[in-house]
């Protein structure tokens, strides 16, 4: 399937999210989040802390448009407030679902940025039709009182959070990692030779967040090639153990190096590490989970490093959706258990990890 019909597709936008998102993710629901939340329009940037007083705010139902509760005809700027207890730290990355968003939003969780989609003043740019779904990092966390912010730019017919599910959710397969990958990434766009190796000096790259689009964290509008490096140690009682890397779904296509050692990589007609089913019972590239089996005389006792190279041949780009780390095979095999609710969905990747 084409990318460009991928996007005509959109008009079933939340089906289509949803079924790709169950390919590389379970998730338990733990927090209902409609309801009444703190609202104001404007744009002041201290809204998004913890410490804010918007006991002054009004309060307005989400789901639904801001001109259905009061605020006819009105377009600009906006910021949304909800205040969450726990008793208890969460052990794993958290995912927050927003629903739909007229035009633009930016999300932020005790103060710290978590997600955006479309474009901001100058470069406005509507999402109105794509489901928000947003990794909320457990280091974002603290015992006691959490706030989401979501501030909002509207420019055209109606504004804010207009569609739900707006709920908060636990992954139930980040608990079967060993090592959690998620997070910050080296990052350069363009050809850089010699990047795969484990030495490669990347200390002037960027940072990226990983799992995300690279138009979101700033490369708006770039297609073509990149590089992704990730420096870790692996503990020593992983070493000698049978280890697998996954990292989600990637825009378009990726080779992957693991030390040095290519260890994998999906383009179109390449399928050997499929994981996934496209759209349709048809296989694309950028629908398929990464899952590569790492060699042990790759690795080493102390700092690994993962290079991958994405190509992207346009539109959105990048390592964007799914859990990224590493399992033992007894974890992967409890994994593939949970998803195996369509079996036909690993037949690709038995046959390759059997290599």
């Amino acid at each position: 399937m084409s990318k460009t019909l991928r996007y005509i597709m959109l008009l079933t936008g939340v089906i289509l999210a949803n079924i790709s998102l169950l390919n590389s993710q379970i998730l338990q629901e733990e927090q209902y989040l409609e309801g009444n939340w703190k609202f104001s329009i404007g744009d002041d940037e201290s809204w998004k802390s913890v410490d804010f007083d918007d006991s002054d705010w009004t309060s307005i139902r989400v789901p639904s448009s801001w001109e259905s509760q009061g605020f006819n005809d009105y377009n600009g700027y906006a910021w949304y407030r909800r205040k969450i207890k726990i008793e208890q730290l969460p052990q794993h990355d958290m995912i927050i679902k927003i629903g739909c968003i007229d035009d633009a939003d930016e999300v932020y969780f005790n103060g710290r940025f978590v997600g955006k989609n479309g474009g901001f003043p100058p470069y406005v740019k509507t999402a109105y039709e794509k489901e928000r779904i947003y990794t909320i990092p457990k280091s974002y966390w603290r015992k006691g009182e959490n706030v989401i912010a979501i501030r909002v730019y509207d420019f055209y017919n109606e504004g804010g959070v207009i569609s739900g599910p707006v709920k908060l959710y636990s992954d139930i397969t980040s608990s079967l990692l060993s090592i959690n990958l998620a997070g910050q990434w080296k990052f350069k766009v363009h050809n850089q030779t010699g990047a795969e190796k484990a030495d490669f000096n990347d200390t002037s790259w960027s940072h990226i967040r990983v799992p995300s689009m690279w138009e979101k964290e700033g490369w708006e509008n770039y297609d073509g090639v990149a590089w992704y490096r990730k420096s870790f140690d692996i503990p020593e009682h992983l070493v000698n153990q049978e280890l697998i890397l996954l990292l989600g779904k990637i825009d378009d296509s990726d080779k992957t190096w693991f030390n040095g050692t290519k260890i994998g990589g999906v383009s179109p007609g390449n399928l050997r590490s499929s994981l996934a089913r496209g759209l349709e019972g048809t296989y694309d590239s950028y629908t398929t989970i990464r899952a590569y089996k790492i060699p042990q005389s790759s690795i080493v006792n102390g700092k690994n490093t993962i290079a991958v190279r994405v190509v992207d041949t346009g539109i959105d780009g990048g390592i964007y959706q799914g859990i990224i780390g590493i399992m033992t095979r007894d974890q992967f095999d409890n994994y593939t258990e949970l998803v195996k609710k369509e079996p036909d969905l690993f037949n690709l990747f038995w046959n390759w990890i059997k290599d």
